[in-house]
């Protein structure tokens, strides 16, 4: 064969290169790009393992009343704090009835005073009882300007664990009464001469206390009405104040318990004068104390 002039040669190879680039260009595979690769991976959840973060541990809250074994209920400081004495006044000369849940309730027998007990610690001789000395608080009262209405009716029966029952019908027998005076004497274990009684001017007296009754947290579940507790215990504590500025040695801590006692009738006062081991004299010494105390905060412009 003829070899072919230079110029054809050239042109000769230059087309049997494009037509290798271009067969080579069809047969390759693509590959995907980068910015693919990275799409497709990311698409793919990614399973990691964490432990649950621990709550943030909040303070028990400390409730506003701790009751304990006995009925007896301990303020918290804060919520006690907010109780200040008071006047209670009254546009009219005040109403007071005095009674007796408890009314065979008797102090200590000396030579002077012996009677016949019913039972142990209790008489039905009004003489030696507590009534006798809500004859004493009565008279006090009326020196004082009140209106005092003393029912002396033994309410105590057969079943003395249902004497508040029968109390509250007593109760409810009058109207318009301003202040309610449940008046008892507290129980003691002393057989010999009482830490209870103090001396006044070298004048035996008999320590005394307050119960308020709050209606809540009962033994048997709450009552149906409950009594203005704080009312009530605003009015012993103003009571407390104003004896405790004369006679400290005289009041004791107010004790608030888990009872009614009848005090959701209104304004109540239960108060216990002296007990068993303290002698009914001391008692009725005490008497003009409270009388003077109930008189300060029941302030009447009648008066």
């Amino acid at each position: 064969m003829k070899p072919l002039p230079p110029v054809q040669q050239k042109t000769a190879l230059l087309a049997l290169c494009f037509t290798l680039l271009f067969v080579s260009g069809c047969s390759r595979t693509p590959v995907p790009e980068s910015s693919q690769v990275s799409a497709a991976s990311a698409s793919t959840p990614v399973v990691m393992e964490t432990e649950a973060p621990s709550p943030t541990p909040s303070p028990t809250p400390v409730p506003e009343m701790i009751l304990d074994e006995d009925g007896d209920i301990t303020l918290r400081s804060d919520i006690a704090a907010q109780f200040h004495s008071a006047s209670f006044s009254f546009d009219h000369k005040p109403v007071v009835l005095i009674y007796h849940t408890h009314a065979t309730e008797s102090y200590l027998q000396t030579d002077e005073g012996k009677y016949v007990e019913s039972e142990r610690g209790r008489t039905e001789n009004a003489q030696y009882n507590v009534i006798a000395v809500g004859n004493a608080l009565q008279k006090a009262l009326e020196q004082r300007g009140f209106t005092v209405i003393h029912d002396t009716t033994n309410v105590e029966g057969d079943d003395i664990n249902s004497a508040y029952s029968r109390s509250l019908q007593l109760m409810q027998q009058y109207d318009d009464i301003d202040l309610y005076i449940d008046l008892h004497r507290n129980s003691s274990s002393q057989r010999s001469r009482s830490e209870n009684t103090i001396l006044i001017n070298n004048v035996p007296a008999a320590k005394l206390f307050f119960v308020v009754g709050t209606g809540i947290g009962t033994y048997e579940g709450e009552y149906d009405a409950l009594p203005d507790w704080k009312n009530n215990y605003t009015f012993a504590l103003s009571l407390v104040e104003a004896i405790a500025a004369k006679q400290p040695d005289l009041i004791k801590p107010i004790r608030l318990k888990v009872g009614r006692y009848n005090q959701h009738m209104g304004l109540c006062l239960l108060a216990e004068i002296g007990t068993n081991a303290d002698t009914l004299e001391a008692a009725l010494n005490t008497v003009p104390h409270l009388a003077d105390a109930i008189e300060t905060v029941c302030f009447s412009e009648a008066q």
